[in-house]
């Protein structure tokens, strides 16, 4: 499976990404944007974020993922993340 990724939060869009625990590791690998998937609508796409940001989806771990959700200027939602390392050293 192949990652669109990027050094910022871009505003186009890109190939979505099926499961969480493969974004998780292209996320990790390469330290960049990857972006998770594409959604219907912005409430969907905010829910998924805050729920990888606190921890309701097992791939992401509270404070190791920046999770955000965006809506790109031709109207998609999307969800993309980067690897951010443990805050503290401490894993939660």
């Amino acid at each position: 499976m192949t990652f669109r990724t990027s050094p910022t939060l871009p505003a186009d869009h890109g190939t979505a990404t099926a499961r969480h625990s493969s974004a998780a590791q292209a996320m990790r690998d390469t330290g960049e944007w990857v972006h998770v998937s594409t959604y219907k609508n912005r409430k969907t796409a905010a829910h998924v974020a805050s729920d990888a940001r606190n921890g309701r989806i097992k791939a992401y771990r509270i404070g190791v993922y920046d999770i955000r959700s965006i809506t790109t200027s031709e109207g998609e939602h999307q969800v993309w993340g980067r690897y951010q390392g443990p805050q503290g050293g401490v894993w939660r």
